[in-house]
């Protein structure tokens, strides 16, 4: 007899690193802590502090794995 199961999957992004440049060539470091709600730059940049926090609010705990699967 074949017994169907379903199966939930959660895939959670944790961590990420991005690097922005400028025109000028001055290379900036994103590391985004999407679990924990939290973000640092390796230099100041205010564009780049508010690009973060917006990926914050739109990515914090969001099961990616459900979305792509709707």
């Amino acid at each position: 007899m074949l017994v169907k199961m379903k199966m939930t999957i959660k895939f959670y992004i944790d961590k990420a690193k991005y690097r922005a440049e400028d025109s000028s060539g001055k290379v900036i470091l994103v590391n985004i802590d999407y679990w924990n709600n939290s973000f640092e730059l390796s230099g100041s940049n205010k564009r780049l502090e508010r690009v973060a926090k917006d990926l914050l609010k739109r990515k914090h705990k969001v099961n990616f794995a459900d979305k792509l699967l709707k």
